[in-house]
């Protein structure tokens, strides 16, 4: 047999055929079924082997796959992310299915944002207090409900944590490593924060910038600003800072360094996105700089936004009158271009009774949940918590069924 034959690989031990598969691309490795029975048992071995996945989602999705893995369905495989963010360019023929849950009977159970946690919990900010719900089920989790009336509300693996009315930041640490250690902190008159791991970023109403680090909840001055603070932003493993005066800086390790200044000739959308303030900006105030700069913003959804997620290469966007956009790629010139592009889905949330003279159902938060062959969108308004799944079918070969 020549050594250039294609079916020398059939004589090969299982072992050495397995350490060449894992060198493939994903899906070249996927098209590898169809060759033979053999190949098509190690293949659906390999689909096993978390590590070997996880490689390929950090290679194809660097962005978004430990999101992606943190807040999918509980005890999903690396190989079912992958294939769940692969299917995303194909969401405009899924099928769809509506539900809602935390619906609000009284002013006390207004929704402001919700978290979605690990192993399929997700806890919703309501005004009397933080409630869980069972992300399979969509009825109230056993967890128990954090009561008390609150500005804003994070949360993650190890911390939780809560702003007051009255600028008070609470920082309470689920998981105690070392007892002898405080389990919790409170900072006053905190304007504003970002979670990110194991570090809290915050602002006082002065403009200094401190970090709280969870660890052991020691705390340091990084900075004071001479500009008024709006939000800030982390990405990159650098902390960004957004002024009022549309200043844009730089925490280097040392001090904060100008990086731009948001501009009548620049693209502002883009530069919050690329320093990840669409999170944390004031969209009201962002409407203002855009009448400031006479920049154009075009009638419907777009000229209301409230909210604005980037995931990957999916970018949704709500608007204040309920409106629910989903883009693929809006991106030209590796710029991020809501205003000339066409979303693949479009919802409107308004209800009826709810629009007797058009009142406001703004969407105060979207998020993502993959789940095995599709997605789970989650949008958040005052009234209830909206979810759209959506669900891949394959009607072709084995490996279209196994990796698009």
């Amino acid at each position: 047999m020549k050594e250039d034959s294609p079916y020398y690989l059939s004589v090969l031990p299982t072992e050495i055929v397995v350490y060449i598969f894992t060198y493939l691309p994903a899906k070249e490795l996927i098209r590898c079924r169809q060759v033979c029975l053999r190949f098509k048992q190690i293949v659906d071995d390999l689909t096993r082997r978390d590590a070997l996945w996880r490689e390929y989602c950090k290679k194809n999705y660097p962005t978004v796959y430990k999101i992606a893995q943190y807040k999918s369905k509980p005890d999903l495989l690396w190989y079912n992310i992958f294939k769940s963010l692969t299917l995303w360019p194909k969401i405009a023929d899924a099928r769809e299915d509506w539900d809602e849950f935390a619906s609000a009977s009284s002013v006390n159970e207004k929704i402001s944002n919700f978290e979605i946690l690990r192993d399929g919990v997700i806890g919703v900010h309501k005004r009397g207090g933080i409630v869980y719900y069972d992300i399979e089920t969509l009825q109230r989790a056993r967890r128990e409900t954090i009561t008390g009336d609150y500005m804003k509300y994070k949360e993650n693996d190890d911390t939780i944590v809560i702003q007051s009315y009255h600028l008070q930041l609470y920082i309470i640490r689920k998981i105690i490593q070392n007892p002898r250690l405080e389990t919790n902190v409170t900072f006053d008159n905190i304007k504003t924060f970002i979670l990110e791991d194991q570090e809290i970023y915050y602002v006082t109403l002065n403009d200094d910038i401190y970090v709280c680090r969870l660890e052991n909840l020691s705390t340091e001055l990084l900075e004071r600003s001479d500009d008024s603070i709006m939000s800030l932003g982390y990405c990159q493993s650098r902390l960004h800072v957004l002024t009022v005066q549309r200043h844009i800086y730089t925490y280097n390790g040392k001090k904060l360094v100008f990086t731009c200044l948001l501009g009548p000739d620049r693209n502002l959308l883009n530069l919050l996105y690329k320093y990840s303030f669409l999170d944390t900006v004031d969209w009201k105030l962002y409407n203002q700089w855009m009448y400031v700069l006479n920049r154009y913003s075009p009638e419907g959804p777009l000229r209301d936004i409230i909210t604005v997620r980037v995931y990957g290469e999916v970018v949704f966007v709500g608007s204040n009158w309920g409106v629910l956009r989903i883009y693929y790629s809006p991106f030209t010139n590796e710029e991020l271009d809501l205003y000339n592009s066409e979303p693949i889905k479009q919802y409107n949330f308004t209800e009826r009774s709810d629009c007797p003279v058009l009142s406001m159902c703004p969407i105060v938060q979207i998020d993502v949940s993959e789940s095995e062959d599709g997605h789970m969108v989650i949008v958040a308004m005052p009234k209830k918590i909206a979810v759209l799944s959506f669900t891949h079918n394959f009607k072709r070969t084995a490996s279209v069924a196994m990796l698009p």
